[in-house]
């Protein structure tokens, strides 16, 4: 089983909608233990994309600090 790729910094943001630190949608992180293996392994295949998005922007301000 894919594990969550969560490494407990959830700091959303605002103009990706993308977590700084898992680089996961909201949706993504609520429903991680509802998906599939296959859902799971996309999701995890593309974070390095994801990452590399986010560091080619400006920072922005976050909506969400947990």
């Amino acid at each position: 089983m894919t594990p969550s790729p969560c490494i407990n910094v959830c700091k959303m943001d605002a103009a990706s909608g993308l977590c700084t630190g898992c680089y996961r949608t909201i949706d993504e992180i609520t429903l991680w233990t509802r998906f599939d293996e296959r859902a799971r392994r996309q999701i995890v295949d593309d974070l390095p994309r994801r990452k590399q998005m986010l560091a080619s922007t400006p920072a922005t301000s976050t909506r969400h600090e947990r």
